[in-house]
């Protein structure tokens, strides 16, 4: 028979962490107060510890609690993913890295004909 039961609430073994695990952890390590947590999301503390215990937020609550202790969950979270991704910031580092390479391989030539011209007129 097959189970047509909650699918989504069935454990992969490649599924994160807990999240409040992970979040409470965080915030921990880092000495962040959890009462102004919990002011800045407009919660009391104990709805926070409630979070804690939970295996998946909701988007807006990752993002806020991101707001809240001045780090960017969704970013290191993507990271832990594996899948590849550039952000704007990085496409355009890299386009700006290839640019100064260009130069330097310009002036590295034009160092050698002028290091040619040296060697010519000595």
């Amino acid at each position: 028979m097959i189970d047509n039961g909650k699918r989504y609430q069935k454990k992969r073994k490649e599924d994160p962490k807990p999240l409040g695990n992970y979040i409470q952890w965080h915030i921990e390590q880092n000495k962040i107060k959890k009462l102004s947590v919990s002011k800045y999301l407009d919660i009391t503390p104990n709805s926070l510890n409630q979070y804690f215990k939970q295996t998946s937020f909701q988007f807006i609550i990752l993002w806020r609690i991101s707001q809240a202790v001045k780090h960017n969950f969704l970013m290191e979270l993507g990271e832990q993913l594996g899948i590849v991704y550039e952000t704007k910031a990085e496409k355009a580092l890299k386009a700006q890295l290839q640019e100064k390479e260009e130069h330097i391989k310009e002036l590295e030539s034009q160092l050698r004909v002028y290091k040619q011209i040296h060697k010519v007129t000595e």
